[in-house]
């Protein structure tokens, strides 16, 4: 394996399946899920325990820090996918050879566009964290 602080060639990188690459594709868009769902139950428990008409204030700082962190993370994995795997943040980007390089290349590229979409959907589930005043 190659040194964590070096671009990995193309060609180098983990396989998919065979050496447990996979969880790049799905890390993202799980931190996303993990947040909306602590977002929202952290409301949702706040105004079950306090009523309607209460504040957000606080939960509102929660949640923007948690957003924060989870950006954070997500901001760590796009760098490992265009180090790692060679991603290139380019929304039309053909393919089309068969190799392990392209393989590389795709996984990569694949993985960097879920980081953008997962950091996206992050920031519009603190919006409305940010825009609600009550519960």
């Amino acid at each position: 394996m190659a040194p964590r602080n070096k671009t990995v060639p193309p060609g180098d990188a983990p396989r998919v399946i065979d050496q447990g690459s996979v969880w790049i594709l799905v890390a993202a868009p799980s931190i996303w899920a993990a947040h909306f769902l602590l977002s929202y139950w952290v409301a949702a428990i706040w105004c079950a325990k306090l009523g309607r008409g209460t504040t957000l204030m606080e939960p509102r700082w929660i949640i923007a820090g948690l957003g924060a962190l989870c950006i954070a993370a997500i901001i760590g994995l796009a760098v490992l996918a265009i180090r790692r795997y060679g991603g290139v943040f380019v929304i039309i980007e053909e393919i089309t050879e068969s190799s392990e390089r392209a393989r590389d290349r795709f996984v990569g590229h694949v993985a960097l566009l879920l980081c953008v979409l997962s950091a996206v959907a992050i920031l519009f589930t603190v919006i409305p964290g940010m825009v609600l005043g009550e519960c």
